[in-house]
């Protein structure tokens, strides 16, 4: 569910080192590693790609307190959307077209990405 073996470990009630034995040693167990990981990776380029296309709703700040609505008291949204996830999206998925230059620069096949709290950075 998550991609993260810790994690899977806990639910499961499994040793970490148990788990990657299982995996060195028992094909179908590394198969179904294999799957469960391209599942959980499906779900985060799901929900990257639901963030840069519908977006995701951001509270309105004024002085590090949420902005309410005076007559309903609900907070004030705005609705936000990812560039920096989209234009990864697009390098991902459409190389050819927008790359634009990396070949000619050495870095053939490389992204370098920079996790920041705003992903508007990416």
């Amino acid at each position: 569910m998550s991609g993260n073996i810790s994690e899977a470990g806990r639910v499961a009630e499994v040793q970490r080192s148990t788990l990657y034995l299982w995996k060195d040693t028992d094909k179908e167990f590394s198969s179904q590693w294999e799957e469960a990981l391209e599942e959980a990776v499906d779900a985060l380029e799901a929900e990257a790609r639901r963030r840069a296309v519908e977006g995701y709703d951001e509270p309105v700040t004024y002085a590090g307190r949420v902005v309410c609505d005076p007559d309903t008291g609900n907070p004030i949204v705005r609705k936000r959307y990812s560039d920096g996830l989209m234009a990864f999206l697009l390098r991902a998925h459409r190389p050819s077209r927008f790359r634009g230059g990396m070949e000619s620069e050495g870095r053939s096949g490389m992204i370098s990405i920079s996790i920041s709290s705003d992903d508007n950075a990416l």
